[in-house]
């Protein structure tokens, strides 16, 4: 570390301003708000940002906001009281559940929440847990995620460091391997003076950070490790009032949170033991006799964080909001626009906490702004992913899909199926050609679950290769990789129709002249078929100029009007298929009335008269009526197209008859007059 000013001793805090410091969303809950949870180091200014008022001073002017979305940031104690057990609700239809308190319970939080897992509804095991899936956002935070995976990424804003705040002269200069020593029990006394280490909660960043930067696990803390306060509480962080209060007695905690707190931007919890004595020690990391100052006084009183300290690779740290892996990922079905826009940054994107305006806040709150705010790339050293953090929800992936590939003329098929294992919540989808360039839009293309299929058309002839992922929120399933062989594409058609006569009648068969029209060099073979509705009426066989002709049965359209039939090409190897729709109306058929009656018949008997009535390609039906005049001399039904009447006794005399067929529904009415002479 560089040299710095040292501070062993900080003057009492500057006068606070008083009003309302608004934690939880003054707003309350409303649509469209981001909600954030954890880490009780950045949730002032997490506050601020949110457009909240902190300690008197309103930041709605500079709130941050993307696509219509605020912030809703619930602090990790309960505003007012400090209470460590009390419950939030984040969303109006959503569950209440123990509010996060810490770094690390807001990670772990944030796991359920994207997961669907279960979280403590209370302080108390006896209320049991509560599915928190889509209540929560993002996750304040202040150290590494502590699972390996990549479900979650934490997203840096700014720089912090982690110091520690002691009371005694014999704790103002400290180097890392004493504060190794104190931790793990020891280092016991310095010159004569006891000391009294205490430790945050095990929720809390800010532990488990000072931790790993002094080496020590927790099976390794001094039994004289103290996690309870003055007044028996568990050790909230950054909070020095109950807990500085003796000489001997030291805490770790994060500088820009002191420095926050003794300027008055943020609420004051450290005020009763500044004013008592305490201060932030000077570190020596590496045992060289150079100690730096975390903080630098002002001759105004104000105190300002040193980069120096601020820039240590064990004791600087980054301070990030963790977010869902694949709720940041623009090619992800689960993209989130909203918390894309509010906390990344990339190329050609701005994130909003890294506006001028944010970060003029976030300096503010004794943190120091950094190139990298909002910098998601996992291959950025200050980007760091984690997996689900509750052991109660599964880290299995997938097993890899069956996929089948199946190829056609110019387009491919693809089917997939999951197999055994993990849920599958989506599938990412490569289809690429000999050149390695993805085709059809599928560049680890990424579809939810439901989708199981995808249709390419257009592609050039050649080999491709189809991969298929299996994923959900702990990642992807090994690959299934298949490679397939499509044909050429096929050749556009046009099918031209018109039928032979445009009002045929019942009976007879109507010729259709169809023609396939093509853009290429051959002429399409195969078959063309004509379609009365889903019932396939007629057929032909093209010819080597690609034509043919349909011959339909009328009596196949139902009953007469005016019809409409769909001539489809079925296509061929090289020819797509291709359809036309031809219209004709089918009117009754005109029939021929054949009469055998007796010349002469005595007025004594009967007459039989023998009716036949024919039409092309029907068989006529109905009634047959004989008149003499007006009267009805005889009536019968055709059986077979025929029937034969007897009818009344005629007077003496030459008598006119007419035989009247009805007609029926498809054949028209048709009358014949015949003379018979009664004697």
């Amino acid at each position: 570390m560089a040299t710095a000013v040292v501070v062993a001793t900080l003057a009492s805090p500057l006068a606070l301003t008083s009003g309302t410091a608004f934690a939880d969303p003054g707003t309350g809950i409303t649509d469209h708000q981001l909600v954030g949870v954890g880490s009780d180091v950045t949730q002032d200014v997490l506050d601020a940002l949110a457009g909240e008022t902190v300690n008197g001073t309103s930041y709605a002017a500079t709130a941050v906001t993307a696509d219509g979305y605020t912030l809703a940031s619930y602090d990790a104690t309960e505003p007012g009281t400090g209470s460590t057990t009390s419950q939030i609700k984040t969303r109006a239809s959503g569950p209440t559940f123990l509010r996060p308190n810490g770094a690390n319970a807001g990670r772990l939080a944030l796991s359920d929440a994207v997961a669907g897992g279960n979280y403590a509804v209370s302080s108390s095991a006896n209320d049991g847990t509560v599915d928190i899936q889509d209540q929560i956002d993002f996750a304040r935070n202040t150290s590494a995620p502590a699972v390996s995976g990549t479900a979650l990424t934490a997203v840096p804003f700014a720089r912090d460091a982690v110091g520690y705040a002691a009371k005694g002269s014999v704790l103002a200069q400290l180097t890392k391997q004493q504060l190794h020593d104190i931790y793990t029990g020891a280092l016991t006394e310095i010159n004569g003076v006891k000391i009294h280490p205490f430790i945050p909660n095990s929720g809390a960043g800010t532990r488990t950070f000072f931790q790993k930067a002094i080496g020590v696990t927790d099976a390794q803390l001094g039994s004289n490790v103290d996690t309870l306060d003055y007044d028996g509480k568990a050790v909230q962080q950054n909070r020095l009032n109950k807990v500085i209060e003796n000489d001997g007695d030291i805490v770790p905690l994060s500088i820009a949170s002191f420095v926050a707190q003794h300027n008055g931007t943020a609420p004051d919890r450290s005020a009763t033991a500044v004013a008592g004595g305490a201060f932030v020690g000077s570190l020596d990391e590496t045992n060289s006799g150079t100690y730096t100052a975390p903080v630098i006084q002002n001759a105004d009183g104000t105190i300002s964080s040193n980069p120096d300290f601020f820039g240590d690779a064990t004791f600087g740290r980054d301070v990030s909001n963790v977010v869902s892996t694949r709720a940041i990922d623009p090619t992800s079905v689960f993209f989130n626009q909203p918390l894309y826009d509010v906390f990344v940054t990339d190329d050609s994107h701005t994130a909003a906490l890294a506006s001028g305006a944010a970060q003029s806040v976030i300096a503010k709150f004794g943190f120091l702004n950094v190139s990298y705010n909002g910098v998601a790339d996992p291959t950025n050293k200050h980007v760091k992913l984690g997996g689900l953090e509750d052991n109660n929800l599964s880290k299995a992936v997938p097993a890899a899909p069956s996929v089948t590939a199946t190829p056609g003329a110019g387009a491919l098929t693809l089917s997939w199926a999951p197999n055994s294992g993990a849920a599958v919540s989506d599938y990412r989808v490569t289809v690429r050609d000999t050149t390695g360039a993805a085709v059809g839009g599928y560049s680890y293309k990424d579809v939810p679950a439901s989708t199981t299929g995808a249709n390419l058309t257009g592609l050039a002839a050649g080999s491709y290769t189809v991969t298929v992922y299996a994923a959900d929120i702990n990642g992807n399933s090994d690959a299934t990789t298949t490679g397939v062989v499509v044909g050429a594409a096929k050749t556009a058609t046009t099918v031209t129709a018109s039928a032979a006569v445009a009002k045929p009648a019942y009976g007879t068969t109507e010729s259709i002249a169809v023609t396939v029209g093509h853009t290429d060099a051959t002429a399409p073979t195969g078959t063309v078929a004509a379609y009365y509705g889903s019932t396939k009426v007629g057929s032909a066989t093209l010819n080597a100029s690609g034509k043919a002709t349909v011959k339909v049965a009328t009596t196949k359209l139902g009953a007469v009007g005016a019809k409409t039939l769909s001539i489809r090409y079925g296509g061929d190897s090289a020819h797509n298929t291709s359809s036309k729709n031809v219209g004709f109306t089918v009117v009754k058929a005109t029939p021929t009335l054949t009469v055998t009656a007796p010349a002469r018949i005595s007025h004594t008997k009967h007459a039989t008269i023998t009716v036949k009535v024919s039409a092309t390609g029907v068989t006529p039906t109905g009634k047959v009526r004989i008149y003499k005049g007006t009267t009805l001399v005889g009536s019968g039904t055709l059986s077979g197209g025929k029937v034969t009447l007897t009818i009344a006794k005629l007077a003496k005399g030459r008598h006119t008859l007419s035989v009247r067929y009805a007609g029926s529904s498809v054949v028209n009415a048709k009358s014949k007059s015949v003379i018979v002479t009664s004697y």
